[in-house]
């Protein structure tokens, strides 16, 4: 039984790895899939630490205990990413994350550098004791957090979202509820260890599963609007902004792939926010990447459909309109013009009668 338990986490890993593998690869970062490459990056320590044991891992162990850190904490941002629109990165999910990495760091830091034989291991140790319990409550705030990310604006969504949640919240709540709340980590004796080891292992599979058919489903359909929390309507000043944003927009800056939100807010001369909500309250778009990328869609279209673009190949199309990579460029195409840029090139040549080896006089002709 120790040996299927063993397996299980084994296979935890490898699915975790391949999440991260895949990522790189594709150069696909966007901003849920970096938080949940981290995250993966985590459970590989979490179930290396449980299945190799701190004595073997030796000087390894330092690293991986902090890498640790990041399970629950960045399980909680790929919530957000995934069931929360414009998920902003503030001090308050800044001091949650530093409650989390910051006690572990310290309890290293100290182990690591013999700080014990400085401050005394009877002050060491009341000052780790605190720092642990510290830990204890941000991991579990965001534990709870992650949780009720899925219950984010559940009202007007539809049945196929909802499912998604359901498969999401499920898996997840049942493990933390084992794992954690039932099993504390392991540490409870009531059963034996390769039963623990082996429901472990079982829960974090699942979490690994269901997350990924969420995230599945969450490239092929973005966040419903439905789901995003109604603003205020905009002031006269945000109006005012978001015409100054879209000439900025049009003259060009869609074009620059590392274009964000703070470098528009730059060339503007205002602050991040007040661009975000000039974008989003003044121009009804749904958040600033969606804004951009309606320009660079527009622009490719103009491109697949120039004959004397045609030898040029998909890719040189998605970077010639602003995309850093291939991937996103087809998501955002498919999903604004219902075809693949291929297949639009394509519709384009046969509505016109180009690319059949006719020339212009030819095919007006007929």
């Amino acid at each position: 039984m120790l040996e299927f338990g063993v397996t299980l986490k084994g296979l935890a890993i490898a699915m975790a790895a391949g999440w991260v593998a895949w990522i790189g690869l594709r150069r696909d970062f966007s901003r849920l899939n970096i938080v949940w490459a981290i995250f993966c990056i985590g459970l590989v320590a979490v179930m290396v630490i449980e299945i190799a044991g701190r004595p073997a891992l030796g000087a390894a162990y330092p690293a991986l205990a902090i890498a640790s850190c990041a399970s629950c904490s960045f399980f909680w941002l790929t919530s957000r990413e995934l069931f929360r629109h414009r998920a902003v990165l503030g001090p308050p999910e800044i001091a949650i994350l530093a409650g989390i990495f910051l006690p572990t760091v310290f309890d290293q830091f100290a182990l690591v550098t013999g700080l014990g034989n400085l401050m005394g291991e009877a002050t060491l140790t009341s000052w780790m004791t605190r720092l642990d319990g510290l830990q204890t409550l941000f991991s579990s705030a965001a534990l709870v957090l992650a949780f009720g990310e899925g219950l984010n604006g559940w009202s007007g969504i539809s049945e196929a979202e909802k499912r998604i949640r359901y498969v999401f919240l499920s898996a997840f709540g049942a493990g933390v509820g084992i794992c954690v709340l039932l099993f504390d980590h392991g540490r409870l004796e009531f059963l034996s260890p390769e039963i623990t080891t082996a429901i472990q292992g079982l829960c974090a599979i699942a979490i690994m599963g269901c997350t990924s058919i969420a995230l599945f489903h969450r490239q092929k359909h973005p966040l419903p609007a439905g789901s995003a929390r109604k603003a205020p309507p905009a002031t006269a000043d945000e109006h005012a902004l978001a015409r100054r944003a879209q000439a900025v927009v049009t003259e060009g800056a869609y074009l620059d792939p590392d274009l964000k939100v703070s470098t528009l807010a730059g060339m503007l001369g205002e602050k991040d926010y007040k661009v975000s909500r000039a974008i989003v309250a003044g121009l009804g778009q749904p958040n600033f990447n969606r804004f951009i990328n309606r320009f660079r869609i527009e622009h490719a279209q103009s491109l697949l459909r120039d004959p004397v673009m045609a030898s040029r190949g998909i890719l040189n199309v998605a970077l010639d309109s602003g995309f850093a990579s291939l991937g996103p460029f087809n998501r955002a195409f498919k999903e604004a013009t219902g075809l693949t840029p291929r297949q639009y090139r394509e519709q384009q040549k046969a509505a016109t009668g180009s690319g059949d080896g006719l020339d212009a006089r030819q095919v007006f002709a007929e």
